[in-house]
């Protein structure tokens, strides 16, 4: 049996999965013996799975505690690099945009063609596996129905208007909201020196920092954890969205930095220096990769 999925409520939950993608571009997997040996699945993500995909569902069509008016609209966006992104704007149609509440979250996908089956880690949907196809020109999610074995949950989704894309953007500068939230990778080299850092943002207001530092065939491996906090721009305290960063040997000391979200990169400049800033994309499997491989560079050196 088949039905439609069931959507949040208005007041958000925090996304619990992530979704999670094996190749960094285009990635094929196929056999390289004889004709007896098995073919590994075909993981390259199709050019029609690609880009932005949007749904929408009034709450009171599905639950009847839910008000007639509460609406929750979804855009989701698979991109080449096996980075899936998810928003999602929840809110009464009868109430200010400043009352409706958003959450943004990123993480890595992969497609398996044979099975024409998305995995997926660090966004809401859940389960974190589903299988698409599309209907004309909508794309359709199936998932299994975690409350009800051998029954199946569908989305259906379609390609964001002009007007629903102004929507959102609309909702974006409107609402704010902890986008920074999740993993970020970033590269920096400076005469032969490279730095590799991944920065992770959680919900309990924990940063955690692994950086490498890597000159010729030696790398250097740190790893800190911070206490942070969000200061909103409607707390009237600065003009952009800001995070307190405290020292993790003494919290009574501690750094202000400004972030935004530019091209689906994380920008985080400090207050104190106007031209200090630096950009960290959403972690790839490719950069988990790298990382095993440079902890086992450090590991090497000790």
């Amino acid at each position: 049996m088949k039905k439609n999925f069931m959507w949040m409520h208005a007041a958000i939950r925090p996304p619990v999965l992530a979704m999670v993608i094996c190749g960094l571009t285009v990635t094929t997997m196929t056999s390289c013996s004889n004709d007896d040996s098995p073919v590994a699945p075909v993981l390259t993500t199709p050019e029609t799975l690609l880009g932005e995909w949007c749904t929408s569902v009034n709450q009171g069509d599905i639950d009847e505690d839910a008000h007639e008016n509460d609406v929750t609209d979804m855009l989701i966006s698979f991109n080449e690099n096996g980075v899936i992104i998810q928003r999602v704007y929840a809110g009464n149609k009868t109430e200010s945009v400043s009352q409706w509440e958003r959450f943004r979250r990123h993480g890595i996908y992969s497609v398996d063609n044979a099975t024409h089956t998305i995995s997926m880690k660090n966004i809401s949907l859940t389960p974190a596996k589903a299988v698409y196809s599309f209907d004309g020109d909508k794309l359709v999610l199936t998932f299994d129905d975690e409350e009800n074995p051998g029954e199946k949950l569908s989305m259906t989704l379609h390609r964001p208007s002009k007007t629903e894309k102004k929507l959102y953007a609309i909702y974006d500068r409107s609402i704010e909201a902890d986008d920074y939230i999740g993993k970020w990778f970033g590269v920096n080299e400076f005469n032969g020196l490279y730095t590799y850092v991944m920065n992770e943002f959680t919900g309990n207001s924990k940063l955690k920092t692994i950086r490498y530092s890597v000159y010729e065939n030696k790398c250097t491996r740190t790893e800190t954890t911070w206490d942070f906090r969000q200061i909103k721009v409607a707390e009237g305290e600065y003009d952009e969205p800001t995070i307190e960063l405290y020292s993790p040997d003494d919290d009574s000391k501690s750094t202000l930095y400004w972030w935004r979200i530019e091209d689906d990169n994380l920008v985080l400049g400090m207050w104190e220096y106007e031209n200090m800033f630096s950009a960290f994309h959403p972690i790839t499997q490719a950069d988990i990769d790298l990382m095993a491989e440079l902890d086992r560079m450090s590991e090497s050196n000790d």
